[in-house]
């Protein structure tokens, strides 16, 4: 993909990230995102394929910590500095990947204080460490997920930074890997009851314009590589 096509698809991204707050800070979706929440959690819950119930929220709770701001973070340092020793000329771009990152961080911290948009009420809360009363509703908004944002963020960027120079052939089956890490990063967080389907859709428009940007900057540096 060309650079041109990854900065409009980005910019278009976050303009509908933009768009899609407004229309969530005036009542946007409600009535869906509880209807998914609890059509997902009984759908799985209830499986006959899915008996393990308390093993699938496991593992869904475990799969989040590789969304998590530490791992993040962690996984943002190693992009940027793999990046950094590749060449020389690299240098000063490669900068952009934790400048943007940072930016999409402080986006989706405004989010959470500007939309109104409370996260799911405690009976929704999944695997919970602490009790409240059944119909308690968290004061803090929970307006965009970070975890799906850092998700696609991360498996944005190292798809497209990333298949000239190790995944030679390969670039389907990456894919597929990252997509099905984004999906159970997504799916987990409506699931475990931390957020609505309206806060992972609007973390998934943030971060993948944020990584389609970032992408924009470096993948010309990248592919000259093979010229």
């Amino acid at each position: 993909m060309k650079r041109l096509h990854l900065l409009l698809l980005g910019l278009a991204l976050v303009l509908s990230f933009a768009i899609f707050s407004r229309y969530i800070k005036r009542g946007g979706l409600k009535e869906i995102d509880f209807a998914v929440t609890v059509k997902l959690q009984e759908r799985i819950d209830n499986s006959s394929r899915l008996r393990l119930a308390r093993l699938t929220g496991e593992v869904m709770e475990g799969a989040t910590f590789f969304a998590s701001p530490l791992i993040s973070v962690i996984a943002i340092i190693i992009i940027t500095f793999i990046t950094l020793f590749k060449r020389k000329k690299w240098r000063m771009v490669a900068l952009a990947i934790p400048l943007i990152f940072g930016l999409m961080t402080l986006a989706e911290i405004y989010g959470k204080s500007v939309v109104h948009h409370p996260a799911p009420p405690f009976f929704l809360l999944k695997n919970p460490t602490t009790v409240f009363p059944k119909y308690y509703v968290w004061e803090d908004f929970s307006y965009p997920s970070g975890h799906a944002a850092r998700a696609i963020f991360l498996a944005v960027t190292s798809f497209f930074l990333f298949p000239f120079s190790f995944f030679q052939g390969k670039r389907l089956w990456i894919f597929i890997a990252l997509g099905g890490y984004v999906i159970l990063i997504s799916v987990s967080r409506i699931y475990l009851g931390h957020h609505w389907l309206s806060d992972v859709l609007a973390g998934l428009l943030l971060g993948a314009g944020s990584g389609l940007l970032t992408s924009a900057l470096i993948l010309p540096y990248n592919t000259k590589r093979n010229e």
